[in-house]
């Protein structure tokens, strides 16, 4: 998370979807404002478009030693 001023965000919702939130948020011993920034965050994560994930930005790194991958997969299964 990034620091700075919280920004509010408000909605509003079915009431079986409050009960469903309600239920939920108790039952993890949460609030439900907690449960409901955790849903935004899980629904926020599961939308992006996976070429602005950082995770799949990252370049690829050299080496000193060069090692083949068939001597990385022996030394990990241990095969001989």
């Amino acid at each position: 998370m990034t620091g700075g001023k919280k920004k509010v965000v408000q909605t509003e919702l079915e009431p079986g979807d409050y009960e469903t939130l309600l239920s939920l948020a108790k039952s993890k011993n949460m609030t439900i404002k907690e449960a409901a920034r955790q849903a935004l965050r899980w629904w926020s994560a599961s939308v992006i478009d996976l070429k602005d994930d950082p995770l799949f930005r990252l370049k690829p790194v050299e080496f000193k030693v060069k090692v083949r991958s068939d001597e990385i997969e022996a030394f990990l299964y241990r095969r001989k």
